[in-house]
This record gives structure tokens, sequence and C-alpha cells, in this order.
């Protein structure tokens, strides 16, 4: 997750859609003030910083990665939030999950029980990347002003860039190389596409 009080925007970060890739070209333009959340495992050219923090003399909490747009606008405040523009990246749900699965089978960081999970038994678990509650409220309500496309990430970052009077080289891409080539049935699908309806309202993907 990172916030820009320079450059005024928020990147609310998902699950398997590049988001590592964008916080570390994001990293490039940031101020002395603005927060970048740790990432593990690290990631050359990401920096964390300003991710800790004292409210109403509480003891010191700690921003993270996948924080949920609720909780940012919880943290700097409604009238900040508002003031921001605020953004994240959503990818096609099949695609998704896909991705989702060979981490879960090939990445060392991810994989401690799930090395020998068959698709079927992934599909039948239920258990998706789905990042709705990341980027809407409690009642459903959208908070981010817009959701890119994974598959057209590189061009959609840079109309933000653009939107934001910043310039940043998109040439990062980490953690890549975990995904296994998959044959999804029609029925396996269909379950993935019941399961992401809420994100789908948003997204406008459809089967």
């Amino acid at each position: 997750m990172i916030i820009s009080h320079k450059h005024k925007f928020i990147f609310i970060k998902t699950a398997k859609t590049a988001g590592t890739s964008v916080e570390v070209d994001l990293n490039q333009i940031l101020g002395a003030d603005d927060v970048a959340t740790p990432i593990f495992p690290t990631v050359e050219g990401h920096i964390a910083k300003n991710f800790s923090y004292r409210k109403f003399g509480m003891l010191p909490r700690k921003l993270y990665n996948h924080m949920p747009a609720s909780e940012v606008r919880d943290y700097i405040g409604k009238r900040k939030f508002n003031d921001y523009f605020v953004f994240c990246v959503e990818r096609e749900p099949v695609d998704k999950c896909a991705s989702h699965y060979s981490m879960l089978i090939n990445s060392q960081n991810h994989n401690e029980g799930t090395k020998t999970l068959t698709f079927d038994q992934y599909i039948n678990k239920r258990v998706f990347p789905v990042d709705t509650s990341k980027y809407t409220d409690r009642d459903g309500t959208l908070m981010v002003n817009r959701i890119l496309r994974y598959e057209q990430l590189a061009e959609e970052l840079r109309e933000v860039c653009d939107l934001l009077g910043f310039d940043i080289n998109l040439n990062a891409r980490a953690k890549s190389g975990f995904r296994i080539n998959l044959s999804v049935t029609r029925e396996q699908s269909a379950i993935i596409y019941e399961a992401f309806a809420s994100s789908n309202i948003h997204t406008g993907y459809s089967l």
C-alpha cells in the first residue's frame, strides 16, 4: 500500500495483480513524508517508509501491505482520503485464481502445506483471492476512483501517472516465475465467477 502526500494519491494493493511491481515503480517518485508499507519477501527498488505511527497517544501501530481502503481512510481521515486519487488493480477472475494457485504450489514463501494441492482441491476449497473488501466499504460501495485492469496495466498506469502529473519507468516485474499452465473447465470457471460476483459488479468481468 502506498500513500503519497506529495502527489496526492493512494494505491490499494490487491492480490495477484502485479501489485508489488506497481509499488516498486511508484517508489521512484515518493516524497520524504510519503508512506510505503513493507513487502515480503523484499524486492530491489522498493523502500518501505513511514509505516509506523502513533494515534491519540496510543502505542505504536503499523500500516500494512494489503491494507483495505476503509482502514486507510480511518488512518488519514475522510477529508484527505476524498481529496486524494485512490486506485487499485484487478484481474480477470480465472486468470487471477490460476496465478494464486500457482503461487500456493511453487512459491517457497507461500506453499507450506499446499505443495501437493491439486487444482480440483483448490476449486473445492473455494478460498479464492477475492479482494472486493479491499476497495469497497461494508455496504459494498466503491471507495476507489479507478480500478485498473491487469490486462492493460502498463497503459492504464501510465494514464494515472499523466493524470497525477509525474513520470515513472514502468519496468518492475516482481514475484514472477511461479505460473503453472492449467486447463480450466467451464464448470470450474463458473464456480470462480460466482465467487467473484461482488467484484465483477465493479470491474465488469464476465464469463
